[in-house]
């Protein structure tokens, strides 16, 4: 069986709720990352996307006030693809996390959130197309963002989403660790990254992967523009990924 072609947006690390922490060198912005959203379900409707991963850190914490948790689900509720995402070290699915006050699907059937710690794997049959991911509950060096990732099954496109720090190996002292081996370990045709806010490819094998970076301006002195990766999946011309950028200002 040929697989159907399919386009996605990545995003990551959009951190609403933040209160302009992470614009150190910018003036205040309150409703930076709240135009950053808006800006990715536009992108993602004016690019036809099949389908729209945020790598965590949707919300810098899970203490949310209700006006944006309601910003947060009309913004979703418009997106005209499948949404899925995973908690990160941010926004992580511990016991008071924003995942368990709030239920995301009530924007609509099209929005998942992977909320399983030993992995979940979600499977799209109209895109032929399976997303697996696990929610972070625990940012310490013990967790493992691709740890027990399971086999390929089927012809379908094998995608992947996982929040964490890339690294050689498993000796540096940091949390969440994902190493080189792993990616060109895990099977996946495309992984999702999240936590690094700029753009980075660091695919491995035949897995092309990426760090979206932040959607949302103001990081690394960049206070325009913002970014998301562009991923299209073909059957004859294989994985090929870009760096859109965004501008959110």
């Amino acid at each position: 069986m040929q697989r159907k072609p399919l386009k996605l947006i990545h995003t990551s690390d959009i951190h609403i709720s933040s209160e302009g922490r992470w614009n150190e060198s910018g003036p205040f912005d309150r409703r930076r990352e709240e135009r950053a959203l808006s800006e990715v379900i536009d992108t993602s409707q004016r690019q036809r996307a099949d389908l729209l991963l945020i790598a965590g850190d949707l919300f810098d914490s899970s203490r949310v006030a209700t006006a944006l948790v309601d910003f947060v689900m009309e913004e979703f509720s418009r997106a005209s693809c499948p949404v899925v995402l995973i908690p990160g070290n941010h926004d992580c699915y511990d016991d008071h996390s924003i995942y368990r006050q709030v239920d995301f699907a009530q924007a609509g059937p099209h929005v998942k959130v992977l909320m399983d710690e030993e992995g979940q794997t979600i499977e799209f049959p109209d895109l032929e197309a399976t997303v697996w991911g696990r929610a972070l509950v625990d940012h310490d060096h013990r967790n493992q963002p691709l740890a027990d990732i399971p086999k390929r099954s089927g012809d379908f496109w094998h995608l992947g989403v996982a929040h964490g720090y890339l690294t050689q190996d498993r000796s540096e002292m940091r949390s969440s660790l994902i190493t080189h081996d792993e990616i060109g370990e895990s099977g996946f045709d495309y992984l999702a990254l999240g936590h690094v806010h700029v753009f980075r490819e660091v695919s491995q094998r035949t897995t092309k992967a990426c760090y979206s970076g932040s959607p949302a301006p103001g990081f690394l002195g960049d206070e325009e523009w913002g970014s998301v990766a562009m991923v299209t999946l073909d059957p004859l011309s294989g994985v090929t990924l870009s760096e859109e950028k965004l501008r959110a200002s």
